[in-house]
C-alpha cells in the first residue's frame, strides 16, 4: 500500500524509497529506532536575529531619550530594518531536519529536507507505515 509519493521519496508498506541525492532503498521491517534530528540555524538567521534584538534592547533602554519625531523615526527603523531580515532569514533559510535510523545495525541517514512540509508528509507517512507494522 502507497502511503506517500512525493519527487524524492516513495513510502509503501514494505519499503521506504529515496531518490535523491542518490537512490537508497531501505526495507520497513529492517527499520528500528526512527528518529529525527533538527540541524542548527544558519549563521545569517542567528546572526539577524541576534541584531533585531539587540536593537529593540537598545531603543527600549533608551526611549526617554527619545524627544524628536525624527529620533523615533530613527528608533523605528533600527528595530524594523533588522527585525524584516531576520524575518525574511527565517523564511528563506529553513531549519534542515533529518530523518534517521538504526538499518541492518547501521545508523543511517532516511531523509534530509529543509522543506517543513514536505519533511512533514515524509515523517507522518512512515510513522502510519511503522505503527501499522508494529500492530501486526
Amino acid at each position: 500500500m502507497l502511503y506517500y509519493r512525493g519527487p524524492d521519496v516513495i513510502v509503501t508498506d514494505e519499503v521506504f524509497e529515496v531518490r535523491h541525492p542518490y537512490y537508497r532503498r531501505f526495507l520497513i521491517d529492517e527499520l528500528a529506532f526512527v528518529h529525527v534530528v533538527r540541524h542548527e540555524r544558519d549563521d545569517t538567521v542567528v546572526i539577524s536575529t541576534r541584531t533585531a534584538a539587540g536593537a529593540l534592547v537598545l531603543v527600549a533602554t533608551s526611549w526617554h531619550l527619545l524627544r524628536t519625531v525624527e529620533a523615533w523615526l530613527l528608533a523605528i527603523l533600527l528595530v524594523a530594518a533588522p527585525s524584516a531580515l531576520s524575518g525574511v532569514c527565517h523564511r528563506l533559510r529553513p531549519r534542515a531536519q533529518e530523518l534517521r535510523a538504526v538499518y541492518r545495525h547501521y545508523d543511517v541517514t532516511l531523509y534530509l529536507s529543509s522543506d517543513p512540509q514536505v519533511f512533514g508528509q515524509v515523517r507522518r507517512a512512515l510513522a502510519r507505515v511503522l505503527e501499522l507494522t508494529s500492530a501486526r
